[in-house]
């Protein structure tokens, strides 16, 4: 099914003529064979290959030459490009037909292949000298408004719907994402590893770049990583301090308030474009970082505890002491002194939702 000249036709097409191009595409994108053997495969091995290739020419230029790709990661690129490109067009082809539209893997992969021709060129590039970041953002970005634009065409999801299935598909393509990059980037890269949706080692959160559409999907797992790293040997009288309970309390009301921020973003996102059914670069940014916090939501936790210098593992024991105290109250004097703190405490953890 491979076809070179056709392939670089249609991703010419996909570049300078986008629409007449998915129009043209659109009798054959059913067949999700023909679009992986002509498309999506081609696009995925050719973006990881050029990357490699650039970062060998260019890494002593780089920002961080240390991480240079070797041919292991761009293997694991690859990889990881083909499950998230099904993963994708497997998720938003599946929420198009809850609201409406057509649920078709086929049509899917064909719309999300389409859409996403500039963020692989992002990619290609992303490892050229001073331009090649902000190429990589900008094409991505612009991939994203691409698929918001072809979903119509070859999902036809409803305008009044479109806005949340969206929203709904990209944050629930992040969460999947998370899962399947935890579990499967340590089996291909080790522990410790660069995984390739950032190339963020697995020990560090915060000073090495993500890039690429899954970047902050490998810091939160990086994150995750790190805090099942954490210990904490409870007292022997399991008896909770002021200081641990204020402390857990000050993170789960940073967490209320990042998960609100968000999804009030995103509430204003979606009515601007229920409203005149368009949105501006700018707001893909915006919507693209809010979908991307709330896809988090699982992990929002882990985050805020480890970013502020906390201990996971105190924090779970803290959490758990605090529902033991919670509903036994009395039972013994350890758990009335615990109960003590948590009534001390009431209000703000009625604010988290306990």
């Amino acid at each position: 099914m491979f076809d070179l000249s056709r392939t670089i036709k249609l991703v010419t097409g996909a570049l300078m003529a986008a629409e007449a191009t998915w129009k043209g595409y659109l009798p054959e994108a059913g067949d999700w064979k023909k679009t992986a053997f002509l498309l999506t495969g081609p696009l995925i091995v050719a973006a990881a290959i050029v990357s490699y290739l650039l970062g060998l020419i260019f890494a002593e230029s780089a920002m961080f030459p240390q991480l240079q790709p070797t041919l292991l990661s761009t293997i694991g690129t690859i990889i990881f490009g083909a499950i998230g490109a099904g993963v994708v067009a497997f998720i938003f082809s599946a929420f198009a037909g809850v609201f409406g539209g057509k649920s078709s893997f086929g049509l899917g992969l064909g719309a999300t292949t389409l859409a996403f021709v500039p963020g692989y060129v992002g990619q290609a590039l992303s490892w050229l000298p001073w331009i090649g970041g902000l190429l990589s953002l900008g094409l991505g970005v612009f991939a994203m408004v691409q698929l918001w634009k072809i979903i119509p065409i070859y999902l036809e999801v409803p305008n009044g719907k479109r806005a949340i299935h969206y929203i709904v598909s990209f944050v629930a393509t992040m969460v999947a994402m998370l899962v399947i990059g935890s579990i499967i980037s340590p089996i291909i890269y080790g522990p410790d590893a660069a995984s390739p949706f950032g190339q963020v080692s697995r020990t560090d959160t915060s000073e090495q770049p993500s890039g690429g559409m899954f970047g902050d999907v490998n810091r939160r797992a990086a994150i995750m990583a790190k805090a099942q790293e954490d210990t904490y040997t409870p007292p022997s009288d399991g008896r909770l301090t002021d200081s641990q309970v204020r402390t857990y309390a000050s993170f789960m009301q940073e967490v209320a308030e990042k998960q609100a921020e968000s999804m009030k973003r995103l509430e204003q996102l979606a009515e601007k474009a229920d409203e005149d059914d368009q949105l501006s670069a700018k707001d893909f940014g915006t919507m693209m970082s809010g979908m991307t916090e709330v896809g988090g939501l699982s992990t929002a936790v882990v985050e805020v505890v480890k970013e502020n210098g906390g201990n996971w593992a105190e924090h779970q024991w803290v959490q758990q002491t605090l529902l033991t105290a919670s509903r036994q109250k009395d039972i013994n004097e350890t758990v009335a002194h615990n109960y003590r703190l948590y009534e001390q405490y009431s209000d703000q953890l009625s604010d988290v939702g306990w």
